[in-house]
């Protein structure tokens, strides 16, 4: 039997024993074939997916007879041509009828083809169960630790057959040189939830999500599913799923939005898709979603640490000086409060960068007026070569507004960012950056502050008008995850993406559930 791997035993020395580690030297440079080629043999294996070994002889040749492609690598590209595991099994029988050893890129693409016959609904043999499991058996037996790539196949393999706790040990592999991918985590945990080891998936679930990897829609079927056969609970644990997912700011899609629409109704819940205005009211309901509130001692918490963990510890001393903080930070008090503070390249350079400096003032310009005209308190944040800006516009935003120039080199958003904590709760600012790498250096916690906060205050420009009249993109001011209604834990909305796994940009999404519980 494998030998077994127990992680406190595991060293650094051992890892750097290339023999003893498995697929050490398996990341080569990616070699494609030319896309007619790819097209043709992709349609002739859709026609014939199981070719005689005469037919799969060919097809090799000729793969080998295409520039750069080698015996060690021809194998792995006609396995990754298979979409189906019944190819995949034909080819891998004619590998072994040629006498051919299957390495481990070319195991890995057979694996895969195991969860993709899962996917399209069709169930494994008994056969294939028991060829998984040898893989496993035969790799572990010949390698003490195995690289990452090969431990996320296995997994996304095992997680289909009733021997899926060895993939603790995989994922534990994993984590010896990196964090496990999405798909190895989301398979693992949708096991758990399908077992009913409930304890077991969401630990993982938790682990998954703060390093970073979103669940795909596998998990939430699955823990859906366990909901329906845990009848007493449902709504706990459907709200629990929910509720989830507000904490951790994650968008379900909209093949989970209909599968809760189509939950039987003698459950108790009832699910009907929405929209949701700019001001926060459901079509379905007519009620207003949950306002976003930053709290004044989370705001205060905010300020204080901004400065030391993005400003000085990350962000500005790469590419600036103390001393310019410091000239900063003079400018602030004597200068603060402001009502908005606007990143002036981000105007400027909001129609493109390959305009003149006249048309990138104007357009600051118009901004400025936008808000003058309101007897708003204005700060611009530029850099220093637009002291070379010489125009009217230029000469109005100086009479008009506070303007502090950075360095060339220094990053702008951290100041804009600083002088808009600085000036307090009610100050907004106005740039287009998603200031994703900003918030994750705030932490957890604070990062969740910094983020209700952006959404409050961070307005953008759209356009302006030929008269120069701007159009801004105001915030949306209310809760965008997943929530019940202020004083109505059993009516919820959830906001719904295409993909769970493409982030996309944080803002009112196009389709909502609106959610009740009877």
């Amino acid at each position: 039997m494998f030998r077994r791997y127990r992680l406190p035993q595991i060293t650094r020395a051992v890892l750097e024993v290339t023999r003893h580690y498995a697929g050490a030297h398996q990341k080569v440079p990616l070699i494609r074939l030319p896309l007619g080629r790819l097209n043709e043999l992709k349609e002739k294996l859709t026609t014939n997916p199981v070719p005689s070994a005469s037919e799969w002889s060919e097809i090799r040749k000729g793969i080998l007879d295409e520039r750069r492609f080698t015996a060690t690598n021809v194998d792995s590209t006609v396995l990754g041509l298979c979409n189906t595991l019944e190819s995949g099994k034909s080819y891998a029988q004619f590998l072994r009828g040629s006498g051919i050893e299957m390495n481990l890129a070319m195991i890995g693409k057979l694996l895969r083809l195991y969860r993709v016959q899962h996917s399209e609904g069709f169930e494994l043999r008994e056969e294939d169960r028991r060829d998984i499991l040898k893989f496993h058996n035969d790799l572990r037996e010949k390698n003490t630790v195995l690289d990452a790539n090969t431990c996320e196949h296995l997994v996304a393999a095992l997680t289909l057959t009733e021997h899926w706790r060895l993939s603790f040990e995989l994922l534990d592999m994993i984590k010896l040189t990196g964090i496990p991918d999405s798909g190895t985590y989301s398979s693992l945990i949708a096991k758990c939830f399908q077992v009913g080891d409930i304890e077991a998936g969401w630990k993982l679930l938790e682990e998954q999500t703060s390093n970073k990897r979103l669940p795909n829609d596998e998990v939430f079927l699955a823990w859906i599913d366990h909901c329906l056969r845990d009848g007493n609970r449902f709504k706990e644990n459907l709200i629990k799923m929910l509720s989830f997912t507000d904490a951790k700011s994650i968008f379900l899609s909209k093949q989970i939005g209909s599968a809760l629409r189509k939950l039987p109704s003698e459950l108790g819940i009832r699910a009907a898709e929405t929209r949701v205005t700019d001001g926060g009211k459901c079509s379905h309901c007519k009620s207003s979603l949950a306002s976003i509130v930053v709290p004044e001692e989370s705001f205060r918490a905010l300020r204080d640490t901004f400065v030391q963990a993005v400003i000085i510890k990350k962000e500005i001393f790469n590419k600036t000086t103390p001393k310019e903080l410091e000239r900063f930070q003079v400018f602030l008090k004597k200068t603060k409060p402001y009502d908005v503070v606007i990143d002036g390249l981000n105007v400027a350079f909001s129609t493109g960068n390959q305009k003149s400096p006249i048309v990138y003032a104007m357009q600051i310009a118009s901004v400025v007026k936008h808000y003058v005209r309101q007897r708003k308190r204005v700060l611009v944040i530029g850099r220093q070569h637009m002291d070379r800006w010489r125009s009217k516009d230029m000469k109005y935003i100086r009479e008009n507004a506070f303007l502090f120039l950075t360095e060339d080199l220094s990053q702008d958003d951290p100041f804009l960012l600083y002088a808009a904590l600085e000036s307090g709760p009610r100050t907004d600012f106005f740039s287009r950056d998603l200031m994703r790498r900003h918030s994750s250096l705030l932490g957890d916690e604070l990062g969740g502050v910094f983020k209700r906060w952006q959404q409050e205050h961070q307005y953008s420009l759209l356009s302006i008008t030929a008269d120069g009249r701007v159009i801004i993109k105001s915030p949306f001011k209310h809760q965008m995850f997943a929530h019940c209604l202020p004083g109505d834990a059993d009516r919820w909305h959830v906001p719904l993406v295409e993909d769970c796994l493409k982030i996309p940009r944080v803002e009112k999404q196009a389709s909502w559930l609106c959610l009740k519980f009877d």
